[in-house]
């Protein structure tokens, strides 16, 4: 029976590869699962595993006395390379772009071992958070086979169907639930007050419509909070999402609004729409993707685009029909294809 080795790093991908491993199993190969110790997502990142019945094999300690990037880095190494010689590693699987998944799959090269990386379509801010940067993609290149841009359809049949407990909504099967997916620096005035006052004129015209906000409640965003929603009971401010939860609400949502296009591919397969907002003073350019589309983060715009939405049914189920902007998405039969091809 064939081992593979998985190497994966963060919550997200977590969630992205942990279906690969059910089909692995399936398949009757042998999953090795090497995961870093987790500190600061620990808790999440055992929830996923335990959602998704995978539990690793290896766990790579954090706690050295020293811990420079080039020691992590070479303790990483040689770690790895003992779990491929130990296990007899037939094939290596990497997600994603981080430190781990580089020396994973230098580790695997070493050991003549065809790897195999595994990407987010979208992206999702994988070149910016990559080990080496923009030089990431160069130096990936000779060591992994295969590159699978692996969508989350699988994930997130499985991650949609949890109940969000601290949510205080009622009868939010008869509401249209917009969720107001804020990444920018919470202290950015201007542009929290727009969406507010936004979202006041909303509430005021259209009592079917509510607002989630998964925000930190900092001193600035309860100011803006309580001069412009007061006494709004159609606005939720809640706790900023772990990636379960944002999952799972997004099922619920109606409507997305975010400054990041991070939503779009779970808005692109859950088929809800998407208002990626640009902020006037970005002067670069942000265009339409699929269920995304790209506004300029305004009162006005933000008024116009919901209330179209609102009111006409057909813009509405056009946008989530609109193809997705990433055909490169692969499923998992079709990266099993890949995983052993001309080894």
């Amino acid at each position: 029976m064939k081992k593979v080795m998985i190497v994966f790093d963060t919550p997200a991908e977590a969630i992205r590869i942990c279906p690969v491993i059910d089909k692995l199993k399936q398949m009757q190969y042998t999953p090795v699962v090497f995961i870093p110790k987790q500190v600061e997502t620990a808790g999440i990142m055992d929830q996923i595993l335990s959602l998704f019945g995978v539990e690793p094999s290896y766990v790579l300690s954090a706690a050295l006395e020293s811990q420079t990037l080039n020691q992590l880095t070479a303790y990483a190494l040689n770690e790895l390379s003992n779990t491929i010689k130990q296990e007899q590693i037939d094939a290596t699987i990497v997600c994603g772009n981080t430190r781990i998944a580089f020396v994973a799959a230098l580790a695997s090269y070493y050991n003549d071992i065809r790897v195999t990386q595994v990407l987010s379509p979208a992206g999702n801010g994988e070149a910016t958070s990559a080990f080496f940067g923009k030089n990431t993609d160069a130096l990936m290149a000779p060591l992994a086979a295969n590159r699978v841009f692996l969508g989350l359809e699988t994930a997130l049949s499985k991650t949609t169907t949890l109940q969000l407990d601290r949510l205080p909504i009622t009868n939010s099967d008869t509401k249209r639930i917009i969720l107001f997916d804020y990444h920018g620096k919470s202290n950015q005035r201007s542009i929290l007050e727009k969406s507010f006052q936004a979202m006041k004129h909303i509430t005021n015209t259209y009592k079917e419509v509510i607002f989630v906000i998964p925000i930190k409640l900092t001193t600035l965003v309860m100011e803006l909070a309580n001069r412009i929603l007061k006494g709004q009971k159609q606005v939720y401010f809640v706790k900023p999402f772990n990636i379960l939860e944002y999952q799972s609400f997004m099922r619920r949502a109606w409507l997305v609004m975010s400054d990041s296009t991070h939503c779009l591919e779970e808005a692109q397969i859950l088929g809800i729409p998407a208002l990626i907002m640009k902020d006037p003073g970005n002067s670069g350019t942000r265009q339409d993707q699929g269920v995304g589309t790209a506004i300029n983060f305004s009162k006005v715009q933000l008024v116009d685009w919901m209330e179209r939405l609102l009111l006409d049914a057909e813009c509405y189920e056009t946008i989530t029909k609109r193809p997705s902007p990433n055909p490169k998405t692969q499923s998992i039969e079709q990266m099993m294809d890949l995983l052993f091809q001309n080894s």
